[in-house]
Formats: C-alpha cells, sequence, structure tokens
C-alpha cells in the first residue's frame, strides 16, 4: 500500500495481501441469501402500540428494523448524503491531513478499524465525528471542500458582462485549478456560477450545494437523528413494559458520533470485508444506507443475510448497551460490510452512546419476577474501553460482562 487510506484514487488490479482473510474467515458471498423479512416499522403509524409490539417483535427475534416516516426530512438525508461524497472526493492531500489511528481523537480520518491492533485490514476508509454537543464539536470538523452556494441549477449558456473571477480551491481536472467566474443578478440577490466549458460545469456542479454551509448540514442531520433517537429509546422501553423514559434516564446525557463509510470498489470482494461481523458497543446506531449499492448483512438463525436498502429508510440496530439493560432480551445484532468489484459504497452510521459514567445493569424489573442478571454492572467507559482493546471480529465484547 502506497497509501494511508484507500480513498487515494488508485484502483487496484489486486486485493493487496494485509486486506485478504484467512480462507476459514472469508464472507463465502455465494451462500449468502436475501433477507426477505426485514421488519419495516412505520412510525407514522397512529397506533402506538402497534408500533410498540412491532419494535418488540423486531428487538427479540432480530437485533434490528428498518423505520419509515421517522421525521428526519428527505433534503436533509440528500444533502447528509452529498456532504459526505463530496468529502471522500477531495485531493489525497487534503483528506490526509485529518488521517489519524488514534482511536481517542473526537475528528479523524482513518481506514480500516483499528489498523493498530488487528491482523488483517478492511477495505473502508472512514470519517469519524462526534457530535454532541455541538457547539463543542463543530469548531473541529472538517471546512474543506468550501461551502460553495448555488442558487439555480440551471446551465448558464452564456458569460456575462459584468463578473468577477474566483479561483476554486479543489483540484478538478487533471490536477490544475480551473478558473470560474460568478455573476450577481442586483434585481434578486441570486448568484450563478458561470464557467468557461460546459465539462468543467458538470464536474463542479458535484461540489454545489444549494443553501447551508456543509457544517450546517451535517448539524442539521445530527439534530434530527438524534431526535429520532430519543423517540425510539422510548418506544423500546415500552416495548419491555418500562417507563417511557427509563432507557433515557439510565443511559444520561448522551453521547452521539457519527461514522462516514467509505467502501472503495475492490479487486477480489470475496477475499475481505469492509467489516467483519461485530455488534455495536453503544446503545442504538442509526444507520443511513446507500441506495445505489447494497453491502451490509445481518446474522439470524446462524446464516449471514444481504439486507437490501429501503428509500427512505434507516436501518436501526440494536447495541450492547440496549442488550445488558433488556437482561438479554433484545439482542444487539451481528452485523457485517462487504464490498463491491465495481462499484463504491458509502453509508452514514450513527451512535447514540450512554453517558461515560452511566451504570449499566439489567433493568430491576425484568429481574424481579426471579430471572436472574445475566450481566453484572458495568460503566460505559469500562466497557468502551476494553471494546477498543480488542480486535473488531473477535468474541462478543459483552460476553466478558455476564455474572
Amino acid at each position: 500500500m502506497d497509501t494511508k487510506v484507500l480513498s487515494s484514487g488508485i484502483r487496484y488490479s489486486n486485493l493487496p495481501e494485509s486486506y485478504v482473510r484467512p480462507e476459514s474467515e472469508r464472507p463465502r458471498l455465494s451462500e449468502v441469501s436475501e433477507c426477505e423479512d426485514v421488519p419495516v416499522i412505520d412510525l407514522g403509524c397512529e397506533d402506538r402500540t402497534h408500533i410498540i409490539q412491532q419494535i418488540c417483535h423486531a428487538c427479540m427475534q432480530y437485533g434490528f428494523f428498518q423505520v419509515i416516516n421517522h421525521g428526519v426530512s428527505k433534503e436533509t438525508v440528500e444533502k447528509m448524503l452529498q456532504v459526505a461524497h463530496d468529502f471522500f472526493e477531495l485531493p489525497l492531500e487534503e483528506k490526509l491531513k485529518l488521517y489519524s489511528d488514534d482511536p481517542s481523537k473526537t475528528m479523524r480520518l482513518s481506514t480500516s478499524f483499528n489498523v493498530n491492533k488487528e491482523k488483517v485490514h478492511n477495505w473502508r476508509d472512514y470519517l469519524r465525528l462526534h457530535c454532541y454537543p455541538l457547539h463543542k464539536y463543530v469548531p473541529e470538523w472538517p471546512s474543506n471542500p468550501p461551502p460553495f452556494k448555488l442558487l439555480s441549477g440551471e446551465q448558464p449558456k452564456n458569460l456575462s458582462e459584468n463578473h468577477s473571477k474566483i479561483t476554486l480551491p479543489v483540484d478538478l481536472q487533471n490536477n490544475k485549478r480551473s478558473t470560474v467566474m460568478m455573476a450577481t443578478k442586483p434585481e434578486n440577490r441570486t448568484m450563478k456560477l458561470i464557467v468557461e466549458t460546459e465539462s468543467v460545469w458538470l464536474m463542479i456542479r458535484r461540489f454545489l450545494i444549494s443553501g447551508n454551509t456543509r457544517r450546517d448540514i451535517v448539524s442539521n442531520y445530527c439534530v434530527e437523528v438524534r431526535e429520532l433517537g430519543y423517540r425510539l429509546q422510548e418506544l423500546i422501553s415500552q416495548s419491555l413494559g418500562l417507563e417511557k423514559d427509563y432507557i433515557k434516564n439510565v443511559l444520561g446525557e448522551q453521547g452521539q458520533h457519527m461514522a462516514v463509510n467509505y467502501y472503495p470498489p475492490c479487486p477480489e470482494p470475496e477475499l475481505t470485508y469492509g467489516l467483519p461481523g461485530h455488534t455495536d458497543p453503544n446503545a442504538l446506531t442509526i444507520l443511513l444506507q446507500d441506495l445505489q449499492v447494497a453491502g451490509l448483512q445481518v446474522l439470524k438463525d446462524g446464516k449471514w443475510l444481504a439486507v437490501n436498502p429501503q428509500p427512505d429508510a434507516f436501518v436501526i440496530n440494536i447495541g450492547d448497551q440496549l442488550q445488558a439493560l433488556s437482561n438479554g432480551r433484545y439482542k444487539s445484532v451481528w452485523h457485517r460490510a462487504v464490498v463491491n468489484a465495481n462499484k463504491e459504497r458509502m453509508s452514514v452510521a450513527s451512535f447514540l452512546c450512554p453517558f461515560d459514567r452511566a451504570l449499566i445493569s439489567p433493568a430491576k424489573p425484568l429481574t424481579e419476577d426471579g430471572c436472574e442478571a445475566v450481566y453484572r454492572d458495568f460503566t460505559y467507559a469500562e466497557y468502551y474501553s476494553k471494546f477498543w482493546s480488542r480486535n473488531l471480529d473477535q468474541e462478543h465484547c459483552l460476553e466478558l460482562f455476564k455474572n
């Protein structure tokens, strides 16, 4: 490997040796079938009792489900995905300014999972952001690509006589800077980007987002996803027969992280993973899938099943902390990401995490009928430290906390 990250623009013809899994650990893609009965829960349903019953069934039988009519706007989702694509299309030297393999960093670009611990790497780059509280973390978020605005979607046909030249701080073609011109229309205060060639215009449009800056877009996405997460935690609490706010009260002031995952085309996808089978160490994961390329697989009844993306839906994964709180009644889902030979894939995972000093233990009402507590008490900080000290695909970390 000539670079620290995969998103370098290099197209590999063979899988580098450091990514090749032992034969017994390979994904066996031919044996994977489609999960045809993925629970899809309509949060817009007026019958709350029905929603709670569906969530109970999904958490017990699958450990994950998809939600529609979830309250996160389509515009927010589309802009978030565009920002994700924009970032990984940055020149390599710009991305590498953010590179770190230190898991304690609250903002970093990295690769694989934990490159300092693992023996075999994973075919994945990711941008990791902490997202709560926003006022604390937004200032450290990437500021590149710059926040261009496009208030007109039409391609200009003629150069304006009244224009000023600006230089785009992104290498658009042949590693050369391309000059564009900006024209202001005083009558309506709108702006158009005017370029000298149609080809440059088409290339530049991928870097343009109407409205807010990229940090604003990601901030809005984080707020809406957090609200969805809280709503789901209330429903999950009630599905366990607990008070609506039980889970939120135990978890305390929850942290929120985001992983923007990039899986480039892989020359030999049958030999490696984007991420191997694992459970999530947090409480709840809200996953935005790439609609163009499938890659998420879940383990059910000992078999790996492909979860195809559904328009306008999020995948919700039960994490280790909710498995512990439910005394094992709900399962933290084993899942993995596989890669594609011809197409890149992206996803945006948002993680709601307990406060570091939150004391995690089986809910008392779930052990009052003589059922013993499966797990001992532990703090989230203790659990998270143990999780990052291991390889991702080792045994379930929660096994270390059993009574």
